[in-house]
């Protein structure tokens, strides 16, 4: 995903469905915006660029009026209880990560059975988790970026290791996070939601 939605320079490069374009926009993770099920499916393409050098966070606010100009969004935010997999140190010791200047990325090595993650804050990290365990949120209070090795060497059955599946991955992952000193708790706390009230499936022309 984070390959099609780029900030750089005031310059913003996208083309991935419209929720996932509206979540960065508004700044907060997928799952917590509530809309309609095609914009899961829908590829837009946005290429935009401030007229002289902006923050990304202002990229963002530009997106937004981007979005309610030409695809007519109004959106409203609400907080609901709600239960979710919180990211956490699993004991006393600090977890054991590599902090990192590198460019954000993950891959998985085949070869030495391990889930790379570089160059990410936790914040990142446990959004990427959220995807599969109930909406992770980050309560690690570590505030750099790292370098996040899964390994699971020990946790692969022989059977397995020509075909390591999403679904194995995310079954072994809770135990892969153990071994660098994380896990993921299940707790409940007020979460703010975006709200899609009306989106249009195509632009409005420039």
């Amino acid at each position: 995903m984070e390959g099609l939605f780029r900030v750089e320079h005031g310059q913003l490069r996208c083309a991935i469905g419209l929720r996932y374009i509206i979540s960065r926009a508004y700044g907060v993770p997928i799952q917590q915006v509530v809309a309609p099920e095609w914009t899961l499916l829908a590829n837009t393409v946005i290429d935009a660029k401030a007229g002289g050098p902006v923050a990304d966070d202002q990229v963002m606010l530009m997106l937004q009026t981007l979005l309610e100009n030409r695809f007519k969004l109004k959106v409203h935010r609400e907080t609901k209880e709600t239960t979710v997999a919180a990211l956490t140190a699993a004991g006393k010791d600090a977890p054991h990560l590599k902090e990192s200047e590198s460019e954000r990325r993950r891959v998985f090595d085949s070869a030495k059975l391990q889930e790379i993650f570089t160059g990410y804050t936790m914040k990142q990290f446990a959004e990427y988790l959220a995807m599969n365990y109930n909406g992770t949120i980050d309560r690690t209070a570590l505030p750099g970026r790292y370098d996040i090795v899964l390994d699971y060497r020990n946790l692969i059955s022989p059977t397995d290791e020509g075909e390591v599946t999403p679904n194995v991955l995310r079954n072994l992952r809770p135990a892969a996070l153990q071994g660098i000193g994380l896990k993921l708790a299940v707790i409940k706390v007020p979460l703010e939601f975006v709200v899609v009230d009306r989106l249009e499936k195509y632009p409005t022309e420039n």
